[in-house]
């Protein structure tokens, strides 16, 4: 009994060392507005994961003629003037993501 004790409070001290918390984020507040007909882009910035992050489209569709990269750059020549909401994860080298809802501006 005093064995399996012993292991059980071996197991609750490493617990912190094999399940280390993912602390990534996307600092990042807003996106700069875009203009219909004009190339532009807009590059996220990662902090405090590991190196190299992926970005994907969470959810909401981009405006037309904008793309989302693997690097986190959103580019290209919008089409229609308006406004939508798009959610992006980050995941780094090690499996941490985060997921972050921003607010895209097409002017006319």
């Amino acid at each position: 009994m005093k064995k399996v004790v012993l292991l059980g409070l071996l197991f609750l001290a490493l617990t912190p060392i094999a399940y280390a918390t993912c602390n990534i984020d996307i600092i990042d507040e807003f996106i700069t507005p875009f203009q219909v007909g004009v190339p532009g882009s807009f590059t996220f910035t990662p902090c405090c994961g590991t190196p190299p992050y992926t970005f994907t489209l969470y959810a909401g569709p981009l405006p037309p003629g904008l793309t989302l990269s693997a690097g986190g750059t959103i580019s290209g020549t919008p089409t229609t003037a308006g406004e939508s909401i798009i959610c992006v994860t980050v995941t780094d080298s090690v499996g941490c993501h985060v997921t972050k809802c921003f607010y895209i501006m097409v002017n006319p």
